[in-house]
């Protein structure tokens, strides 16, 4: 685990640096409308891709439970059963994303008239995008489940490598074309992935082949699971691309360009911890498919809290120093609502990424319907609300402050249930997770603050000189209150045999 998590950490660092880099160019190069436009168009086919996330957890588990019992026939049929479910899931996003797209656009969507044809053109290319994405899964999960995090790196480098050539290309191109131009590029960067994707699992796993697979069982058992993790990932749609399609009703193209950019910091910061997450999961659903119940636990309440130590380093500095970030970053064409946009997203994520563990484990038992059905309507709660608090007072800031109170709620009902499904212990998750990471949070936020208040840096050495001390406290605050007494000394052993390494 250890050594898969530095392999993804180097490449979410290298990730998360193009794709930064990535998203100036285009902000750059298009304009705050297009970049925005581009932004929301290409959401509503992720509205229609929640059934490809409830694939994906799917595809995870069952290829993870095989894995974990050995049983290479068992495999080899999920992989099949995976594969044919995806390509047909591909086709009916084709179909009904196309239609129900189509009619949006035409009624609903609010865009410049003269760019109608760019509207199309984009969205035509996101929904061939989007089956590329969705029948990637399968060989996706395969590589995941294998604990082949090198592949996945060197995949995913190539992927953003793609991406970043995509972006450095429209300058070739007049300003009329850019749109367009931008999205068939994107489109056909989305096909070549998906072949890398295949061929190497075709090249590497020489036991996993397709085949016709006629267990109705299995499909009735995955498309069960399927269901209800569908009605759970619908919650995250709403919570992602509903609250884009809301903002643009009230906001227009700008204030989706806010949103946009708040939501790259976010997946920026994300990284870190997904990084560490995708390390752990397999080991979760493995324990928990090998009947060693109290390791599994042990492994959800080290992940819950560790990941939440793992936000704060980039959580702290990020909170304070928002707006001269996102300057540093996007230079003077930083759009409105995006510092508090931003601040926001980052408080929901320190939620998600201790909630996440739970949601392993929940899926590893396959007894998911009260789970997915309880935290679902807990978060589906967030676009009503949200449409009611926007129009009533007219602040998009509303709509996040909604979420961040749903996400804390869904993460106590989530407590409850894992108990039931698993018997997961709440004490011992307010002793060795809440406790915790409250007293970090709490000790690791005073210091910066009170600094901030007296210390108002005004050059870019400054920033930077603040940014390193909130870095420095945080990382004595998360050795002192957010480790375990084992886990210092593990730290402290091998940085010493580290620097006395001849």
């Amino acid at each position: 685990m250890a050594k898969n998590t530095i392999i993804l950490y180097f490449r979410m660092l290298f990730q998360m640096a193009v794709y930064l880099y990535t998203s100036r160019i285009l902000l750059q190069v298009m304009g705050a409308e297009n970049y925005g436009l581009y932004d929301v168009v290409g959401g509503m086919v992720a509205v229609l891709l929640f059934l490809n996330n409830s694939m994906t957890t799917c595809t995870q588990r069952y290829i993870t439970v095989a894995l974990g019992k050995g049983n290479g026939d068992y495999l080899n049929k999920v992989y099949s059963a995976a594969t044919m479910i995806h390509v047909l899931l591909a086709v009916l996003v084709a179909v009904v994303g196309g239609l129900a797209g189509c009619w949006y656009i035409a009624h609903y969507l609010v865009f410049p008239i003269e760019k109608l044809w760019d509207v199309y053109v984009v969205f035509g290319c996101s929904l061939v995008s989007g089956m590329c994405l969705i029948m990637s899964v399968p060989s996706n999960a395969t590589i995941v489940a294998h604990e082949n995090m090198g592949a996945f790196a060197a995949i995913t480098i190539v992927d953003v490598l793609l991406k970043l050539g995509a972006a450095l290309s429209l300058y070739l191109f007049p300003t009329h074309l850019l749109l367009p131009a931008y999205a068939c590029i994107m489109c056909s960067e989305a096909v070549v992935v998906r072949l890398i994707y295949w061929l190497y699992v075709r090249h590497r796993y020489r036991t996993i082949r397709l085949t016709l697979v006629r267990d109705k069982s299995l499909y009735r058992e995955m498309l069960a699971f399927m269901g209800w993790s569908t009605f759970g990932n619908l919650s995250v749609v709403a919570n992602t691309q509903g609250i884009n399609l809301l903002l643009n009703a009230f906001g227009g193209p700008v204030a989706n360009a806010a949103r946009a950019v708040a939501f790259q910091v976010q997946t920026a910061v994300t990284q870190f911890i997904a990084s560490f997450q995708t390390a752990i999961n397999p080991q979760i659903t493995k324990t928990y498919a090998g009947h060693d119940l109290t390791q599994s636990n042990r492994l959800i309440l080290c992940s819950s809290r560790l990941s939440f130590m793992l936000m704060l380093f980039m959580a702290i500095p990020l909170l304070l120093e928002t707006e001269f970030a996102l300057r540093l970053w996007l230079g003077e064409n930083v759009p409105n609502h995006a510092v508090n946009f931003v601040r926001l997203l980052l408080c929901v994520s320190m939620v998600d990424c201790v909630a996440n563990p739970m949601m392993v484990g929940a899926a590893a038992t396959g007894k998911v319907r009260g789970y997915y059905l309880t935290i679902g309507t807990t978060l589906l709660t967030t676009l009503p609300i949200g449409y009611w608090t926007i129009s009533k007072w007219d602040v998009p800031e509303c709509v996040f402050i909604v979420l961040l109170s749903t996400t804390l709620l869904a993460q106590v009902f989530r407590l409850f249930i894992c108990r039931r499904l698993f018997g997961f212990s709440i004490r011992a998750f307010l002793r060795h997770v809440a406790g915790r990471i409250v007293l970090a949070g709490a000790v690791g936020m005073a210091v910066p603050v009170w600094l901030h208040s007296y210390w108002e840096p005004a050059s870019l050495l400054a920033h930077g000189g603040f940014i390193v001390c909130c870095l420095l406290w945080t990382g004595c605050t998360v050795a002192l209150t957010g480790l375990e007494r084992g886990e210092r000394q593990f730290v402290l052993q091998k940085t010493n045999q580290l620097l006395h390494r001849k």
